[in-house]
């Protein structure tokens, strides 16, 4: 469905040519794929107060928990964007093939997380003795941010060149309404706002690389989600009140 973010009603009109029509197939706004065990995570991370007193045994016994709880939760969303690619297809779960795909873009997920290493780097990360540190938050975000985006929009898709393109260089129409894309566009912007409390004069044991960084990101992912959730629903309210 195309609808006019600003009115909440169909777009009529917009034939174009077929090589100028492709677009990102979004999930429906659900909160069924809201990362929901990202703040529990968190909460179980700080929690404990071992990612502060030991960062780097915290983020490693974080890293696994958060494998764990995105394998399952890559293995949701995929059934999900089958079901609404295949609305007629009653699925029993994942073949064995779709397992195969989420097990081996899980560790693909892990080498992205050295792209984004660089990028920590690059942005004036330190390295050094914490240079560990840093690739162990390389590692957290790329599951949050690449991990779910794979099961959803798969490189064995059909046009997975065109849409990863789009993907990466934030060329989405409607992704106000993408879930996943919000919630991966999120956690990047949440980590990035996480240095922000690092050079504060307050000497807190939370302010320590890489804590406010991961803090970010965790949150600014499940933030991102539940915006576009709550933005799909008032569309979806508007669309239906005008017609």
């Amino acid at each position: 469905m195309d609808l006019d973010l600003t009115t909440g009603r169909k777009r009529r009109g917009l034939k174009r040519a077929a090589a100028e029509t492709f677009s990102v197939e979004a999930l429906s706004t659900s909160a069924a794929v809201i990362p929901f065990h990202l703040p529990l995570l968190l909460v179980t991370m700080l929690g404990d107060g071992q990612l502060m007193a030991e960062t780097r045994e915290g983020l490693q016994r974080g890293f696994t928990n958060l494998s764990v709880l995105s394998l399952i939760y890559a293995v949701m969303v995929g059934e999900k964007a089958k079901c609404e690619r295949n609305p007629s297809l009653k699925s029993n779960g994942p073949t064995a093939l779709e397992f195969l795909y989420t097990a081996v873009s899980y560790p693909f997920s892990i080498v992205l997380s050295v792209p984004i290493y660089v990028s920590f780097l690059l942005f004036g990360a330190p390295a050094g003795p914490l240079t560990a540190l840093t690739f162990y938050l390389a590692s957290h975000v790329s599951l949050i941010v690449f991990f779910p985006l794979l099961n959803v929009y798969k490189l064995t898709d059909k046009n997975a060149k065109k849409t990863w393109w789009s993907l990466l260089t934030f060329q989405l129409e409607n992704w106000k309404l993408n879930q996943m894309y919000c919630a991966s566009v999120g956690g990047l912007v949440g980590c990035w706002l996480g240095v922000i409390p690092i050079p504060l004069d307050w000497d807190r044991d939370w302010q320590d690389w890489p804590i406010t960084l991961l803090i970010g990101a965790y949150l600014g992912a499940f933030i991102g989600a539940v915006a576009s959730y709550f933005y799909g629903r008032y569309v979806l309210w508007k669309f239906r009140r005008n017609t």
